[in-house]
C-alpha cells in the first residue's frame, strides 16, 4: 500500500476511463479491449492506495467537453466537492477541447484543490512545480491534438483531390475499393440506379413517374432499399437522382473553408450527364405563375426580395378541410413569392398588416399636394429591348448552371458568375420597375380626393385611408402614391416558431424626413 504525504487528504476519488482516438485505431488493428486495459491498470493503481473510490466509463470519444456526457457529471460531482482527486491513465484524457474547456478543467482543479491521479504519479494543485506541469501536459496535449487533427484534414483533403472516397459510406451502387480508396460498381444495384432515373425521365409508357410512384414501383417489385429494407422512400429516390457521384464525380467539403472540392471521373459513371441535367432541368423549382387575370392586388409592384432583388408575386390556392359536423369547408390561402426558384415566400396578409403598422404612425397629407404620375407609356422599343435582355441574361444564367453541374465550374467560379448575372437581372428589374409605373392617375386622384377630404370623417394616416377604400387595385395605387418600393428579408424559423419571420425596408417617395427603414 502506498503511503500519502500527511499534506494530502483525499476523501474519496473518481476513476475516469475513456476511449480516445488512438484507442479506436488500435482496437481497429489489434482486436484489443483497450478500455478494459485501462480499467486494469487503474484498479491496480487504486488499490495501492487503499482509497474509496468510484469509477466511470465514456464510450464515445471527443474532443468538446459538450460532447461527452459522462465527464460533464464528473465535472458537477467535483464541483459539488462529492471527490477531491480525479484518477485518469494521463492528464490528456481530461481535455483536448478548445481553451474555453482547457480553462474550465484547470480553473476547478486549482480553486477547488482536485488531485490528479495517474499510474505514474499524484499531482497536488498547491504544489507549484505540479500545477505548473499540468498546465503544461494539458496544452501539450491539446496541440498533439491539433496536430494530428490538421494532419489527418490534409490528407483526407489530398486523397479527395485524386478522387478518392473520403465517406464512411458508398453511395448505393458503388462499393469501396479498400486497396485504392475508390468506388466501384455494385452491377445489380447498378441496374436500380439506372432504373430510376428511367421512370424518373420517361416513365411507363411515356409518362414520367414522380418519387413516390417510383418507390412504390421498387417496393412492389421486391427490390431491397439501400438501408436492406422492405419499402423505399420517396426520400431516398430524390437523393440517387440529385447525387453526382452517378456520373463519376466525387464531391468533399471542406468545413474550416467552405470550400467544396469537385474530382470529375473519379470512378466509372453509372448514368451518363446528359441524362443527369435533364433530371437537375426537370426537378428545378418553378416560380409560381401570376393571376391570368392580371389584376392589381393590394401589394403588386411594391415588394422586392432583398436576396435576389426580383418582385415577389402574389399566389393563392384553395384548400379544403372536413369540420368537426361532417361538412367540408374551403378557405383561400395567400402567399407573397419570389420569383426567383427557391428564394423567398411569406403569408401575404402578414406583409400588407406589418406595412399598415408602419404606415399608421404616417399622417395622411392632402392628396392635393401629391405628386402624380406624368410619365407616358413606355415606347414599344424600350420594352422589346428590356425583354431580349433578360431573355439572354436567363440564358447566360441557365449556361452557368449547367457548367457547374457538368465539373466544367469549380464551386467558387460557379459563385462568382452567378452573383454577376443575378446582379444584372436585379439592375434590369430595378430599371423595368421604373419604366412600369403605374398609368396617369388624375381619375384615381379625383376620387381618393372625394373619398378621403370631403367624406363626414377626416383621415388622419395613410393606414386609415388604406382600410377604407373599396377595391384592392385603389388600395395599392394609394400605396404607390406614397412608397417607391419595399425590401422584404426572411429569416430562419427558430424551433418553435410558428410564423416566419421577416423584416420590411421601406423606401418612400416623400417627404425627405420620413424614417426609411423599419
Amino acid at each position: 500500500m502506498i503511503s500519502l504525504p500527511k499534506s494530502v487528504r483525499i476523501h474519496r476519488i473518481i476513476s475516469y476511463l475513456r476511449r480516445s482516438r488512438e484507442d479506436v485505431e488500435r482496437e481497429k488493428r489489434t482486436g484489443e479491449d483497450t478500455i478494459a486495459m485501462q480499467r486494469a491498470v487503474m484498479e491496480r493503481v487504486l488499490q495501492e492506495y487503499d482509497l474509496p473510490y468510484d469509477m466511470v466509463i465514456e464510450i464515445g470519444s471527443g474532443d468538446k467537453i459538450r460532447t461527452r456526457p459522462i465527464f460533464q457529471q464528473v465535472l458537477h460531482d467535483l464541483e459539488q466537492e462529492k471527490y477531491n482527486c480525479i484518477a485518469v491513465k494521463e492528464i490528456s484524457r481530461l481535455t483536448r477541447g478548445d481553451f474555453r474547456d482547457y480553462g474550465r478543467v484547470y480553473e476547478l482543479i486549482r480553486l477547488k484543490r482536485i488531485y490528479i491521479l495517474t499510474p505514474y504519479r499524484l499531482y497536488d494543485p498547491l504544489n507549484v512545480n505540479d500545477l505548473r506541469q499540468i498546465r503544461f501536459e494539458m496544452f501539450l496535449s491539446r496541440e498533439e491534438f491539433e496536430t494530428i487533427r490538421e494532419r489527418l484534414q490534409s490528407a483526407k483533403h489530398t486523397y479527395a483531390r485524386s478522387g478518392r472516397f473520403m465517406g464512411s459510406t458508398p453511395a448505393y451502387g458503388y462499393r469501396t475499393d479498400q486497396r485504392t480508396q475508390r468506388l466501384l460498381i455494385v452491377p445489380a444495384e447498378a441496374e436500380v440506379v439506372r432504373l430510376i432515373f428511367a421512370s424518373y425521365l420517361h416513365g411507363e409508357g411515356g409518362r414520367p413517374l414522380g418519387y413516390r410512384a417510383i418507390a412504390a414501383r421498387l417496393t412492389n417489385r421486391g427490390i431491397p432499399s439501400p438501408s436492406g429494407r422492405d419499402g423505399w422512400n420517396p426520400t431516398t429516390i430524390k437523393k440517387i437522382l440529385h447525387n453526382p457521384v452517378y456520373i463519376g464525380e466525387i464531391h468533399y467539403r471542406k468545413k474550416e473553408a467552405g470550400e467544396t472540392i469537385i474530382v470529375p471521373d473519379a470512378h466509372p459513371a453509372i448514368i451518363s450527364p446528359h441524362d443527369f441535367q435533364k433530371v437537375r432541368q426537370k426537378s428545378r423549382p418553378q416560380a409560381p405563375s401570376l393571376r391570368s387575370d392580371h389584376s392589381l392586388h393590394e401589394l403588386t409592384g411594391l415588394i422586392r426580395c432583398a436576396r435576389c432583388g426580383k418582385k415577389m408575386v402574389r399566389q393563392t390556392t384553395r384548400t379544403s378541410y372536413r369540420k368537426k359536423d361532417g361538412s367540408n369547408s374551403q378557405y383561400e390561402k395567400e402567399m407573397l413569392w419570389c420569383t426567383t426558384p427557391g428564394c423567398t415566400y411569406v403569408k401575404y396578409r402578414a406583409v400588407e398588416q406589418m406595412l399598415l403598422t408602419f404606415l399608421a404612425a404616417i399622417p395622411c397629407p392632402s392628396l392635393a399636394d401629391l405628386p402624380l404620375s406624368t410619365r407616358q407609356h413606355e415606347p414599344d422599343q424600350h420594352k422589346a429591348l428590356r425583354m431580349r435582355q433578360h431573355s439572354e441574361l436567363e440564358k447566360q444564367l441557365s449556361t452557368v448552371y449547367a457548367s457547374y453541374e457538368s465539373g466544367l465550374y469549380t464551386a467558387d467560379e460557379f459563385a462568382k458568375r452567378r452573383t454577376l448575372i443575378q446582379d444584372k437581372l436585379a439592375a434590369l428589374a430595378a430599371w423595368s420597375q421604373e419604366l412600369e409605373q403605374l398609368q396617369d392617375q388624375k381619375a384615381l386622384h379625383a376620387a381618393l380626393l372625394a373619398r378621403m377630404e370631403h367624406g363626414s370623417k377626416p383621415y388622419h394616416t395613410f393606414a386609415q385611408a388604406y382600410r377604407k377604400l373599396p377595391r384592392p387595385e385603389l388600395k395599392n395605387r394609394l400605396l404607390h402614391l406614397l412608397i417607391a418600393s419595399v425590401h422584404l428579408e426572411r429569416w430562419d424559423k427558430r424551433k418553435g416558431q410558428r410564423i416566419t419571420p421577416f423584416s420590411l425596408h421601406i423606401f418612400y417617395r416623400f417627404p425627405d424626413d420620413l424614417p426609411l427603414t423599419t
